[in-house]
């Protein structure tokens, strides 16, 4: 009986524990975000698709998630991208290569999230990371190469919290 309870009790902690993203596209065209390692979206699991112009998303990030979300610019059809495509097509089985602006997520160790913006693979627009209510931390970006507020620092927030990343400002 004690084991059930302490199962029932991990189930409900790890899904009280993810974090949801609203990914936003304020760019003029259209965005293909990219998630590594895939995320939770509608009834199952993506690594991406398309965003159109003035579009949003809301994926999950469940605890435990440790990986990177990318804008893909220039994508066709087929998931080819100018900047950050990578295998999979749309739906990326892979981190991208170098090349596009990254918000990087890891979701719960310690009853924290960490995040951050980050140039460190490229730049390709601009990305800001806003959390949500229950965090204290003002939104953080990196506007070009290495600049902006919070551009390549490392951020935290309790665990619980949810975020919006917004592609182009």
């Amino acid at each position: 009986m004690i084991s059930r309870i302490a199962v029932v009790l991990g189930v409900l902690t790890a899904i009280c524990s993810a974090a949801d993203v609203n990914v936003v596209n304020n760019c003029k065209e259209q965005i293909d975000p990219g998630f590594f390692p895939p995320v939770n979206y509608g009834e199952g699991t993506t690594g991406g698709f398309v965003l159109q112009s003035d579009q949003n998303a809301t994926v999950e990030l469940p605890f435990g998630w440790y990986g990177r979300i990318w804008p893909r610019t220039g994508c066709n059809d087929e998931g080819q991208c100018d900047t950050g495509s990578c295998q999979g097509g749309i739906d990326c089985t892979d981190p991208s290569p170098a090349g596009p602006t990254l918000a990087q997520f890891n979701i719960g160790p310690g009853n924290k999230d960490y995040f951050n913006p980050s140039t460190v693979d490229g730049f390709n627009v601009p990305v800001i990371i806003i959390p949500g209510p229950g965090c204290s931390t003002r939104p953080v970006g990196c506007i070009g190469p290495g600049e902006g507020n919070g551009c390549e620092v490392t951020s935290e927030c309790p665990t619980g919290v949810n975020y919006t990343v917004v592609f182009c400002t």
